[in-house]
């Protein structure tokens, strides 16, 4: 299993509103389609997740800011996800044990 796998469904787990789209490319095989994007009804921003293989590290990029992130672990992208679409928050705030 890729990393991503464990990402998509980790996330989706926490959050099951979420939603997940792998870049659609032109030449499949040629071009490369390691790209995610993730958005949450409850999120105005947009999340892209980038690894030509679909395993960490993955470039972790957002609308809501400029920032660009190097993550190395799956937790970590799991968190900066979360975090990015401002899910993290509303996580801890609904889950006090936490």
């Amino acid at each position: 299993m890729r990393d991503i796998d464990q990402i998509e469904r980790t996330l989706v787990e926490l959050y099951p509103a979420l939603k997940v789209s792998q870049l659609k490319v032109v030449h499949p095989g040629a071009d490369d389609d390691g790209v995610w994007f993730f958005t949450h009804p409850a999120s105005r921003s947009e999340v892209q997740l980038e690894a030509t293989t679909g395993n960490c590290p993955f470039v972790l990029e957002s609308d809501s800011d400029n920032q660009r992130l190097v993550l190395t672990t799956v937790e970590a992208v799991v968190e900066g996800v979360a975090a990015k679409l401002g899910l993290a928050l509303a996580r801890q705030a609904s889950d006090p044990g936490r």
